[in-house]
């Protein structure tokens, strides 16, 4: 006659079980992995950011003639947009619901307050002339830096916060270095921030 032994104990393992705290940290790594993965978007503004800086910093240094850096600027901005928009219809796809609304609303209200910036900075020129010039690269980073701030205390995310911080601070320093240094601070600063935010992003996953 075969004995008859209750295995439920050892069937679960020789292992302590884990934490409350221990239980939370796994819950909130998966979690991690199931978001999208949003570093694309920091790395490459960033790359474009320092690169449109650098750009106007030639102008600005005769290396080349500001038409030439207008149009290199345009193609850039374009080009960003369209892979931003690749970038999210990759991570979208599949996603309907509150989440998908969420995202369309954000990306309006972004849309609209780069916009309204250029109709109010048309506004400025119209008034104060070409003496307005060197604030209206300030003014568009210094509205971007506003949106990553508020997005940050929204989602609590520390990272989106600083970022949002440190472009506001490279708006006004920028809005004070004189031409063409001033190109080369809100590209080399904006940019880089980006960029560093990208990094740790992409290091977390």
């Amino acid at each position: 006659m075969q004995e008859h032994r209750d295995t439920t104990a050892t069937d679960l393992g020789d292992d302590p079980p884990v934490s409350a705290a221990d239980a939370l940290a796994i819950i909130e790594q998966e979690q991690a992995r199931q978001e999208p993965d949003i570093s694309g978007y920091f790395l490459l503004w960033g790359a474009l950011w320092i690169l449109i800086g650098l750009t106007w910093f030639g102008s600005g240094t005769q290396v080349w003639a500001a038409d030439t850096a207008g149009i290199t600027t345009g193609v850039l901005v374009v080009g960003g947009c369209l892979t931003s928009a690749w970038l999210g219809t990759r991570m979208n796809r599949g996603v309907s619901g509150p989440s998908s609304r969420f995202g369309a609303m954000y990306g309006v209200a972004w849309g609209v307050a780069i916009v309204g910036t250029g109709a109010l900075v048309a506004a400025l020129v119209g008034h104060a002339g070409q003496a307005a010039a060197p604030l209206i690269p300030a003014l568009f980073v210094f509205v971007v830096g506003v949106l990553y701030t508020v997005t940050g205390a929204f989602y609590r995310d520390g990272l989106d916060f600083g970022l949002g911080l440190v472009v506001q601070l490279v708006a006004v320093v920028t809005a004070f270095t004189p031409a063409p240094w001033s190109s080369l601070v809100m590209g080399v600063g904006g940019g880089g921030a980006l960029l560093a935010v990208g990094i740790v992003r992409r290091v977390r996953r």
